[in-house]
């Protein structure tokens, strides 16, 4: 649920007029959140630990870049 509420926030910025990154950046970023959201639901209707995988690889590079380590 966590990552889920985390993915919403990063879509909303993504998807807001006021954004100052490219458009081309935005939709990255829309790209990948709309894939995670998938990728929770279906964890939610089928749970397999090795679909979890892809998620935490994109977080942390999330989280890399956003701490200047990416």
């Amino acid at each position: 649920m966590f990552n889920r509420r985390l993915w919403s926030i990063f879509l909303t910025a993504a998807e807001s007029n006021e954004n100052p990154h490219s458009l081309e950046v935005r939709q990255n970023i829309a790209n990948i959140g709309v894939f995670v959201m998938k990728q929770t639901i279906e964890m939610q209707m089928d749970p397999d630990p090795a679909k979890l995988k892809s998620l935490i690889e994109i977080n942390c590079n999330i989280a890399a870049g956003l701490s200047g380590r990416g």
